[in-house]
């Protein structure tokens, strides 16, 4: 089994990804959408209406990506945004100018979670400490009391994704799409619980020990 890791050192190795090796942080989120769209399209899933939920940070960016890759696949959904767009990270305000020239709408407000058939949660990674705002936790209380199947992406939001412990709220999951190596978090506590099923996705972020030049004799 590949071994855990905690949010700090899947923050160090992600950096080294981008800042060592040289791997651009967007074609990082595409591969993550990709993988996510992969777990989604596998069969287990009902796609004829998915809601992406997308916070401000890089999380968020990630699932405006599948948001905007569902769309151009065909299949029926809705974005929702959270939060303040002038305060988002700027890969995710990058892929919401992406999403809208694809002419993909972005709202603000969903009535009732219920009308869809799976609901893709990318409101919170794996870099959240503090207790979950308020707002954003009845968010997340309305989309569990909903009871349509959820795929997190990376971890699910309100969950601590080093301890497993609840931040305020924390979405309860089906399945989780994790990257690189499994969050401890997800294997301990509450995690257990809320996480669902895992799945570990490679989108090219390694240990640097992992690495090992290719041979050319």
């Amino acid at each position: 089994m590949v071994e855990a890791v905690t949010a700090q050192e899947m923050q160090k190795l992600d950096r080294y990804t981008v800042d060592t090796i040289g791997m651009p942080s967007l074609v990082l989120m595409e591969r993550t959408a990709l993988a996510v769209i992969e777990v989604m399209a596998a069969g287990k899933f009902d796609l004829s209406n998915v809601l992406v939920i997308a916070g401000l940070g890089n999380n968020g960016g990630d699932g405006i990506a599948i948001a905007r890759l569902l769309m151009q696949k065909g299949i029926r959904g809705d974005l929702l945004v959270l939060g303040d767009e002038k305060r988002a990270a700027p890969n995710t305000v990058t892929q919401l100018n992406i999403a809208r020239a694809y002419g993909l709408p972005v709202q603000h407000r969903v009535r009732d979670f219920r009308n869809y058939t799976v609901i893709i949660d990318a409101l919170f990674g794996i870099g959240l400490t503090k207790p979950v705002p308020t707002k954003l936790g009845e968010v997340i209380k309305r989309v569990n009391a909903a009871n349509i199947p959820v795929v997190s992406v990376d971890v699910p939001s309100g969950l601590n994704a080093t301890t497993g412990e609840i931040l305020g709220s924390s979405i309860r999951a089906e399945a989780t799409v994790t990257f690189g190596y499994p969050k401890t978090g997800l294997l301990k506590n509450e995690g257990l619980k809320r996480a669902g099923d895992i799945y570990v996705k490679d989108i090219g972020i390694y240990k640097p020990e992992q690495l090992t030049p290719i041979s050319n004799s």
